[in-house]
């Protein structure tokens, strides 16, 4: 499935997080205040705005998507989430912002985003049933996004925080 999205849009995301009181001003918020560490990676970077606010490195594999982060000077490279072009170990943490839920096998990114991580994955995702979005291969209960990565090797610390 082609998503076309940055095609037809272009640089989106830019402006919904710059709108202040919006749902997506506050993801901005949240994520700022999880992610502490600085050698991170957003995996599924979009037009790099989360990756910009962060200052961290991001990869995406829609080459439009990749130009227009590059356009607004956020660093994303054009790679592919299920085979990263980087070292085991390389980064600190890996973010998945709203991308999981695109990724056709997304048990094959959880598996990529673990080898290049030293410590913690961030995943920000849309509870199961709340977005009909045409591009999303599939959506994930609490309790059933808890299973899928607990089925990878990774363990919950903390909560999982279910927002709108």
């Amino acid at each position: 499935m082609q998503f076309t999205k940055y095609h037809k849009f272009g640089a989106y995301h830019w402006k919904q997080y710059d709108d202040k009181n919006t749902k997506y001003s506050r993801h901005a918020d949240r994520v700022k205040e999880w992610i502490k560490e600085k050698n991170v990676l957003d995996i599924g970077a979009g037009d790099g705005k989360i990756t910009h606010l962060l200052d961290i490195k991001g990869v995406d594999n829609e080459p439009e998507a990749v130009r227009l982060a590059q356009e607004k000077g956020a660093d994303v490279a054009l790679a592919d989430a299920y085979h990263l072009p980087y070292k085991d170990e390389e980064f600190e943490a890996a973010f998945m912002g709203d991308v999981l839920e695109h990724f056709e096998f997304p048990s094959q990114a959880l598996k990529e985003a673990g080898r290049i991580l030293k410590n913690y994955l961030y995943i920000a995702a849309p509870e199961k049933g709340t977005n009909n979005d045409k591009f999303h291969y599939q959506e994930w209960t609490p309790e059933e996004l808890k299973a899928l990565l607990e089925s990878e090797g990774f363990a919950l610390e903390g909560e999982i925080l279910v927002v709108s």
